[in-house]
Protein backbone atom coordinates (compact mmCIF):
# COMPACT_ATOMS: atom_id res chain seq x y z
CA UNK A 1 0.00 0.00 0.00
CA UNK A 2 2.83 2.40 0.84
CA UNK A 3 4.37 1.75 -2.56
CA UNK A 4 1.10 2.57 -4.34
CA UNK A 5 0.73 5.83 -2.44
CA UNK A 6 4.32 6.90 -3.05
CA UNK A 7 4.12 6.05 -6.76
CA UNK A 8 1.23 8.54 -7.09
CA UNK A 9 2.98 11.28 -5.09
CA UNK A 10 3.69 14.06 -7.58
CA UNK A 11 4.61 16.93 -5.24
CA UNK A 12 8.37 16.61 -4.73
CA UNK A 13 8.67 20.24 -3.66
CA UNK A 14 6.99 19.57 -0.31
CA UNK A 15 9.78 17.45 1.25
CA UNK A 16 12.44 19.70 -0.28
CA UNK A 17 10.77 22.77 1.21
CA UNK A 18 10.54 21.05 4.59
CA UNK A 19 14.21 20.12 4.46
CA UNK A 20 15.26 23.66 3.54
CA UNK A 21 13.10 25.10 6.33
CA UNK A 22 14.54 22.65 8.87
CA UNK A 23 18.17 23.33 7.88
CA UNK A 24 17.59 27.09 7.94
CA UNK A 25 16.02 27.02 11.40
CA UNK A 26 18.68 24.66 12.73
CA UNK A 27 21.48 26.91 11.44
CA UNK A 28 19.80 30.03 12.87
CA UNK A 29 19.27 28.45 16.30
CA UNK A 30 22.82 27.12 16.36
CA UNK A 31 24.24 30.52 15.40
CA UNK A 32 22.09 32.28 18.02
CA UNK A 33 23.14 29.81 20.73
CA UNK A 34 26.86 30.19 20.12
CA UNK A 35 26.96 33.98 19.69
CA UNK A 36 29.37 35.63 22.11
CA UNK A 37 26.69 38.09 23.26
CA UNK A 38 24.66 35.20 24.71
CA UNK A 39 27.48 33.79 26.84
CA UNK A 40 26.44 35.73 29.93
CA UNK A 41 22.86 34.47 29.58
CA UNK A 42 23.95 30.84 29.45
CA UNK A 43 26.48 31.33 32.26
CA UNK A 44 23.73 32.70 34.49
CA UNK A 45 21.34 29.91 33.51
CA UNK A 46 23.96 27.26 34.24
CA UNK A 47 24.13 28.42 37.87
CA UNK A 48 20.38 28.16 38.53
CA UNK A 49 20.48 24.55 39.83
CA UNK A 50 23.21 25.52 42.31
CA UNK A 51 21.33 28.45 43.87
CA UNK A 52 19.64 28.12 47.25
CA UNK A 53 15.85 28.42 47.08
CA UNK A 54 14.49 31.70 48.39
CA UNK A 55 12.31 31.74 51.51
CA UNK A 56 9.33 33.16 49.60
CA UNK A 57 9.20 30.26 47.16
CA UNK A 58 9.83 27.56 49.77
CA UNK A 59 7.00 28.59 52.11
CA UNK A 60 4.11 27.80 49.79
CA UNK A 61 2.44 25.47 52.30
CA UNK A 62 1.14 28.29 54.48
CA UNK A 63 0.47 27.97 58.21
Amino acid sequence: MKQAVLSQFDLPWIPVTGLILFVTCFAAYTYWTYKKENKSTYDAASLIPLEEPSLASSSKGGN
